[in-house]
């Protein structure tokens, strides 16, 4: 395999390094996965690895899929034999084998964000903790970080719950772990930490695991937590043979708990590790990678590196300032309106990105009342829909029959007349007897307390899924969902709603269907666990459809691994971005300046950063100041558009008094120099009848222009350039 013509010296040296640690360190653009592609295709062809010896891990599955897809097509077909997957499911792999040396079994659920907050709700119900004291969120992100450190309840109540809140949390804690293991069921947090619990208990599993995967890489390594870390350095310690690419300047995710001390201590982890840094950049144009390293250079806590690129040097960075949110995201859609009609830019290479989903509400109110198609990342997607939930609770069911939370959610869906003082009755008699809370359904003629009727829709339940738990390994898991919907009425219950939202419940239902029978198409022996597996793990990036020619909305956040033609980043003020709450955090704002530098380098041609003078809040308007991350880019990389910055004095904007004037830059129109408008924003202009006022903004209108003239005595009129009679003054 000739690789020299394809890699760069730096590339190639990554590529050829073969045993023991080396710590890549990959800024944004700089070929990451290519360099990884290749050393693991090198390691198969020119050093003979088996490939069942490889491990590789990176944190989406686009990116896993991306990465095996790329490794196939240099190194054949053995590459389908490398392990490649996120962490989380690189975890489920080994817990699906091995779950029972825990107490589990195989068929353990997988307990999502909306899973955990029902039944954090229910701890905090039975250890009399009103929403008051703390509120859920609060307590799931502290149970998340208490595993990410794999503290044991028992552990964090006798060494660190010293006060108040803490004591809540223990308690919580405690009682969570207890339901969530009754259930057989598993969070994402469990995902990790119970791979770490088994190789501590079972040392000879640890040593298996040890031999096999010989040589490891991880992918953006600089966004591990620490149970992940724990996890790989456990593997990682007979052969010591990892590779890990990261970029320090990229971790952006310390609210999951990613440290990036992990990244910057790799050194000392393994001070035999060799260094090599990937610094030339193919994806942006010399002008953004300056504005990016002018900000991210103000980081303390960075390993020093500068990206560099042969690309051309490509056009400034557009500022607007614009009078509000609204007025915001109307400059976000004429400045996309310009670049498909007069640049031919596609649709689908221009993402808006954002610091928060709040921020997203007023941007697609504005793209719908346009028209212009948009896909929104990190809203409710398909497996997220009530309708869908509710069948995939019916799935795990039949998967999991001891998934009491699963239960809970379709016991009356559709409605059986079975209510809480029913399920509570269930569950009560399943804790006397010792017995799961399906078994209990199961013996609901023998608990005292419930209506016939209500009795009768127990043991109908229990007996459907009951069958099904039976059968399973002779039915496809498209004929147990039908099963279900039959059985149940579920899609007649939709059917004959009368709510607006009904008939889309309906076309998701039957989506549903199609999506498992994709499924079973694409795997010869899938397996309902299998199908659960994948729509658990599945994450925000994983859902954008590349194909579809329309403008990407989402959090920046979200945006991580992603690139772009054109990149807009709104919301660039402070409070906003850098967020209100990053701020008196300690290395909160270095955070945030990471977070601007990945949303910068997401762009190769060209980028727009949005402020506003005012904002919004609970109702009210508030004055806002323009983001330091604007302030940190040199100006001469700047071209602005919109109001003035009050600090700025060039003569190119115009001030009237103290009052600051709203004036478009002049615009690049790309059209001949015969077809430019004669007047351009800033002009000083008289109208016969209006007098006299300024050209504040100049808009392509079929073969004329919309011309916007802010006059003295009659304020703001839009006209035609052709017919209005315009004289220019100055």
């Amino acid at each position: 395999m000739n690789i020299e013509n394809l890699l760069n010296k730096e590339q190639l040296e990554a590529v050829y390094h073969k045993d023991g640690p080396i710590l890549i360190l990959a800024g944004a653009g700089s070929g990451k996965t290519r360099v990884i592609t290749y050393r693991i295709a090198h390691l198969l062809s020119e050093h003979r690895i088996p490939p069942g010896n490889i491990l590789a891990v990176t944190f989406t599955n686009k990116a896993a899929m991306e990465m095996k897809s790329r490794i196939k097509k240099a190194a054949g077909k053995q590459a389908e034999e490398i392990q490649i997957s996120t962490f989380h499911a690189f975890g489920c792999k080994i817990l699906r084998r091995h779950a029972d040396k825990l107490g589990y079994t195989r068929q353990f659920s997988i307990y999502d964000e909306d899973d955990r907050e029902r039944l954090v709700k229910e701890c905090m119900h039975q250890a009399k903790v009103s929403d008051k004291e703390m509120k859920p969120y609060e307590i799931i992100k502290r149970i998340s970080s208490i595993k990410n450190m794999l503290i044991s309840p028992s552990e964090y109540s006798e060494k660190y719950a010293s006060e108040y809140t803490s004591k809540i949390t223990a308690r919580i804690y405690e009682i969570y772990e207890e339901k969530i293991r009754r259930c057989n069921a598993m969070d994402f947090d469990d995902l990790i930490s119970r791979p770490v619990e088994l190789f501590v208990k079972k040392p000879e599993i640890l040593a298996l695991y040890r031999d096999k995967f010989r040589y490891i890489l991880i992918d953006e390594y600089q966004d591990i937590n620490n149970s992940q870390y724990v996890l790989i350095t456990m593997l990682a310690e007979k052969y010591k043979n990892i590779c890990v690419v990261g970029d320090d300047d990229q971790s952006i995710y310390r609210f999951r708990g990613a440290d990036i001390t992990n990244i910057l201590g790799f050194e000392q982890d393994y001070p035999e590790a060799k260094v090599i840094r990937l610094e030339q950049n193919y994806r942006s144009t010399k002008n953004i990678l300056s504005a990016a390293h002018s900000v991210i250079k103000n980081n303390a806590g960075r390993k020093d590196k500068e990206l560099w690129t042969d690309n051309t040097e490509g056009e400034k960075i557009t500022f607007y300032y614009a009078d509000d949110e609204v007025h915001e995201s109307e400059c976000i859609l004429d400045a996309v309106d310009r670049l498909m009609r007069f640049e031919g830019v596609r649709l689908k290479d221009i993402a808006v990105f954002y610091r928060t989903n709040a921020q997203s509400r007023v941007i697609e109110d504005r793209f719908r009342r346009a028209g212009l198609p948009y896909k929104l990342i990190g809203g409710i997607q398909f497996y997220g829909r009530m309708e869908i939930k509710d069948l995939l609770a019916y799935l795990r069911t039949v998967a999991n029959p001891s998934d009491i939370m699963s239960f809970k959610r379709i016991i009356n869906v559709p409605p059986r007349g079975i209510g809480d003082a029913t399920i509570d009755r269930v569950e009560e008699y399943t804790f006397e007897k010792s017995l799961t809370f399906f078994e209990g359904l199961g013996e609901a003629d023998k608990i005292e307390g419930i209506k016939d009727s209500t009795r009768s829709s127990l043991l109908k339940l229990y007996g459907l899924i009951k069958h099904l738990v039976d059968s399973r390994g002779e039915m496809r898991i498209q004929d147990i969902l039908k099963t279900i919907i039959s059985g149940t009425g579920y899609l007649d219950y939709w059917s004959q709603d009368a709510s607006p939202k009904a008939k889309d419940r309906v076309d998701n239902i039957r989506e549903l269907v199609s999506a498992i029978s994709e499924f079973e198409d694409s795997s010869k022996e899938a397996k309902l666990e299998d199908f659960l597996n994948q729509v658990a793990l599945v994450s925000d990036a994983d859902k954008l459809d590349e194909n579809a020619d329309a403008v990407t909305l989402m959090t920046i956040h979200s945006a991580k691994g992603l690139e772009f033609d054109t990149a807009f980043i709104a919301g660039m003020n402070e409070g906003v971005f850098p967020h209100r709450n990053c701020i008196e955090e300690p290395d909160g704002i270095e955070e945030e300046r990471r977070l601007a530098y990945v949303g910068i380098t997401r762009a190769r041609k060209k980028l727009f950063l949005l402020s506003a003078v005012s904002r919004r809040q609970f109702g009210a308007k508030k004055e806002g100041k323009i983001s330091r991350f604007v302030d940190e880019i040199p100006a001469e990389l700047l071209m602005h558009k919109g109001r003035l910055p009050v600090k700025t004095t060039e003569e190119k904007y115009m001030k009237t008094g103290a009052e600051t004037l709203m004036v478009d830059a002049e615009p690049d129109y790309g059209l001949p120099d015969e077809e430019i408008p004669p007047l351009k924003p800033g002009d000083r202009v008289k109208h016969k009848v209006m007098g006299p006022g300024y050209v504040a903004r100049i808009e392509p209108h079929g073969s004329d222009f919309k011309v916007t003239v802010v006059f003295q005595k009659c304020g703001k009129k839009v006209l035609s350039a052709a017919y209005a009679g315009l004289k220019k003054t100055g």
